[in-house]
């Protein structure tokens, strides 16, 4: 824009003073004309620059999110084509079902099956528990006859043979209500494997038969948002891998715009300074705008951790800083593209009317150049 501003002021010279002659170049002429030029290029150079930054680098961002299954395997159907407006929600694509149905009914027979398990484990308890208190009671039995037979000896009225082998009984009935403690305890210590109020066998089959109906849930896969999808390689029948990316989908609904402007003209921009921005694809139109975010950091000034001492070679510091704005003024003849060039000029608080003036009429005039279409 300034070589074209140039050109044109000097042809606009040479057609008043030598063409047609309209005035005489003399001393005070030159130090007019080219005092004029002066003064332009200074208040570009120190004005402009300094209190109203200008971006030729500056490009719409969108949210994009790489769409992916929650599992591998094979792509049953696809719904959706590329640049299709879709809604939040909508389906994209669907995955093969067929592998977590079954999943699904293998985990549901098996949790049929460890249920019933738990309600034998407490039908063995019960069982244990009762030849417990048989034996219990055996052994006092046998402990009344053994002092019935020991006072009957003491009166020579049964042989000692007898007590002898009445104690032999007694001791295999207290060897059979130790046996059975031990198989009760044996069934308590297999049912009371519990985690939160619940048998854990059942437990870890509930947490397979979820994971399993999540999965299942998810053969669908969704649009996370409003948006659209613009490159679309997949088709049914394609065999895709565990969370493996198959298509952008681009969000629609947020955009900001980011420009790269030199660190020169930064002093001064803060949040929330108003700004203009023309976008290549639409000329003559200029949108108002706000800055929402200022990246003050550099991404060559960046060290990486590492067991070298740092040379001159390591970094390379920019002397850009990135800049977010959002658009003030949206027109729907006039939608936001992801991706579309722009320009912008940002009017700090600090700048002059004047000097937001010029800015204004600089930005509109690159904006109609846009109308020259240059494909070189």
């Amino acid at each position: 824009m300034e070589l074209l501003v140039t050109i044109a002021y000097f042809f606009f010279i040479r057609l008043l003073f030598f063409d047609y002659k309209l005035l005489p170049w003399n001393l005070f002429t030159q130090f007019i004309v080219f005092g004029l030029y002066a003064a332009a290029a200074l208040t570009e150079v120190l004005l402009l620059g300094q209190f109203t930054p200008y971006s030729k680098f500056a490009f719409v961002q969108n949210y994009v999110v790489q769409m992916a299954p929650e599992y591998g395997g094979r792509v049953e159907e696809v719904y959706i084509h590329a640049n299709e407006p879709v809604k939040e929600g909508d389906p994209l694509f669907k995955m093969d079902p067929k592998p977590w149905e079954d999943r699904v009914k293998k985990h549901q027979a098996e949790l049929v099956l460890a249920k019933a398990q738990v309600a034998t484990q407490l039908a063995q308890i019960d069982e244990a528990k009762a030849r417990v208190e048989q034996a219990k009671a055996q052994v006092e039995l046998e402990k009344e006859k053994l002092e019935e037979l020991t006072a009957a000896n003491k009166k020579n009225a049964v042989a000692t043979i007898r007590i002898q082998q009445q104690q032999q009984t007694l001791k295999n009935a207290e060897a059979q209500l130790e046996v059975n403690i031990a198989t009760l305890r044996s069934a308590n210590i297999a049912y009371d494997a519990m985690m939160d109020g619940q048998h854990a066998k059942v437990a870890e089959i509930e947490a397979e038969l979820a994971l399993a109906q999540y999965n299942l849930d998810q053969v669908i896969i969704r649009a996370p948002s409003d948006g659209y999808v613009p490159n679309m390689q997949l088709y049914p029948g394609s065999f895709i891998r565990m969370k493996q990316p198959v298509m952008p989908f681009v969000n629609d609904q947020e955009y900001w715009i980011v420009g790269e402007f030199d660190q020169r003209g930064m002093q001064h921009v803060r949040v929330g300074d108003k700004a203009e921005v023309a976008f290549a694809m639409y000329p003559g139109k200029v949108f108002e705008a706000e800055v929402i975010s200022i990246g003050w950091a550099s991404y060559g000034a960046q060290g990486t951790p590492s067991g070298m001492i740092p040379h001159e070679g390591m970094n390379h510091p920019s002397l850009g800083y990135a800049m977010r704005l959002k658009i003030t003024n949206e027109d729907p003849d006039y939608p936001i593209r992801f991706g579309s060039a722009a320009l912008i000029a940002v009017h700090s608080k600090k700048a002059i009317d004047l000097l937001v003036v010029l800015r204004q009429i600089e930005i509109r005039s690159e904006s109609y150049l846009n109308y020259l279409f240059n494909p070189f």
